[in-house]
């Protein structure tokens, strides 16, 4: 009977469990990590970046950029893949850039620069569309380019302000940018799940330059109504870049690392927010200048927190 008791125990914790939990129970009750979107949804995403850049360059350099994102999503079709197509929409944009020792001050709100005002009216007006897997992933673009490509300096304003003008423009709101953004806050599921904790590699662009992102995702919480996912992001530059700027002939390196703390919602799997802070060295080597010895090192540090909010529109 000692024997035999340990094996009576065994077996009805074994009947038990099979009762709460019969073949298929678990992997029922395992959370959805993907989208579940239907046509003629909308969603919005409104992306608040303030960002920080010191540089340890000889007038030490200090830049602050601010850009409001708001993005709406229309949900036009689904095809055999299951992938979306959408249409996209940017609104009530806002940008800022302060550089006091370039002698720089741009803001969308101030109204000191027309141009800036009118290039992005215009760009509200615009839509473009893209197509996006069921886990997020951004398969196409369509037309946003086209748009940035069209936009041409205007004859007698001055043409330093509209060089600088149209550069910001493209790189806070371009198609660099916005796949950017699209890849860091919108594909934050597996490719194949289920599981709990993930990787997606994505290319970044950080100031336009191109960086290996290496996103590790968790589940850390689910509830009826959300699921929580957090993130850490390693930022590295497969390569040196080489460039000729105001300080002469030189090569740089970017490294860098990103957090990211998102609630979405359940049903739709659509953010409802996130909170990501990123940070990044950028170390810059010159070979060749008028003004440094070659060989110098000059290290600059961008700090950025963003702030995501989304929702569906009922």
């Amino acid at each position: 009977m000692l024997l035999l008791f340990p094996m009576k125990i065994s077996f009805i914790a074994l009947a038990l469990a099979w009762l709460l939990n019969p073949p298929g129970a678990l992997q029922g009750q395992e959370p959805r990590l993907s989208y579940a979107l239907q046509p003629g949804d909308v969603y919005l995403l409104e992306i608040d970046l303030q960002q920080s850049t010191h540089s340890e360059s000889m007038d030490r350099e200090e830049i602050s950029f601010y850009t409001l994102t708001k993005l709406v999503f229309t949900v036009d079709s689904t095809d055999a893949a299951k992938d979306y197509h959408m249409r996209v929409q940017y609104q009530d944009l806002l940008l800022s850039m302060l550089a006091p020792q370039l002698n720089m001050d741009i803001s969308s709100s101030s109204g000191k620069s027309p141009l800036l005002t009118r290039t992005m009216e215009l760009l509200e007006k615009e839509s473009f569309h893209l197509s996006m897997s069921p886990a997020g992933e951004l398969k196409n673009l369509e037309g946003l380019e086209r748009f940035f490509k069209t936009l041409e300096p205007e004859s007698g304003a001055d043409s330093l302000e509209q060089e600088v003008v149209l550069n910001t423009l493209n790189e806070a709101f371009g198609p660099l940018a916005f796949s950017s953004l699209f890849k860091v806050f919108l594909w934050i599921y597996p490719v194949i799940s289920p599981m709990n904790n993930w990787t997606n590699d994505i290319t970044y662009y950080f100031n336009t330059k191109p960086v290996d992102l290496v996103n590790r995702y968790a589940l850390s919480k689910a509830s009826d109504e959300l699921l929580v996912i957090q993130g850490l992001g390693m930022l590295n530059a497969s390569k040196e870049f080489l460039e000729t700027t105001s300080m002469g002939e030189v090569k740089s390196t970017v490294s860098g690392s990103q957090t990211y703390d998102f609630q979405v919602d359940r049903t739709s799997g659509w953010p409802i927010r996130c909170v990501s802070r990123q940070r990044v060295l950028i170390e810059t080597t010159i070979l060749e200048s008028n003004y440094f010895p070659t060989g110098l090192k000059i290290p600059s540090y961008t700090e950025t927190v963003f702030e995501v909010k989304g929702s569906q529109v009922q």
